[in-house]
């Protein structure tokens, strides 16, 4: 064996020799935190504690308002698409070109009131998604 190869594996077992001591140390501190939350006295100590802690409910609070914002987005965004679906699948079923002039004629009479029609559901919608649009922010706000 050369120099070189004895060099090497005495590393080997110096690292493993390391990585099992580290093994045992994070066992032990595992064993000894189970341990201690297993215990009735002190488990409540410990998460009386916690729950009494300043830390712990500034980060509650901020997850709280984190959580009631993003629920309040991915809703308005819901409604914005839903609504959206709903006004292009109207319009696009006026905007098709018609391939003979007979129906075109017949339908130019109807169409003229259809989209009258879905002018006013548009505005209605709209009017609706404001309105949703306040009530979540006065939600988001009111929480603050």
């Amino acid at each position: 064996m050369t120099v070189k190869e004895k060099n090497e594996q005495q590393e080997e077992k110096n690292d493993n020799g390391n990585y099992s001591i580290n093994l045992a140390i994070v066992g032990g501190v595992v064993g000894a935190g189970i341990g201690l939350l297993s215990s009735p006295g002190t488990s409540k100590k410990l998460y009386k504690n916690i729950s009494e802690s300043e830390v712990v409910k500034v980060a509650g609070n901020q997850l709280r308002r984190s959580a009631q914002e993003m629920l309040a987005a991915q809703a308005q965004n819901g409604i914005k698409q839903l609504a959206s679906g709903y006004m292009g699948k109207n319009v696009v079923s006026l905007l098709n070109p018609t391939k003979s002039n007979e129906k075109k004629d017949a339908k130019d009479d109807n169409s003229s009131s259809e989209l009258e029609e879905i002018k006013e559901e548009n505005k209605n919608i709209n009017n609706r998604l404001d309105k949703i649009e306040s009530m979540l922010s006065e939600l988001v706000d009111s929480k603050k």
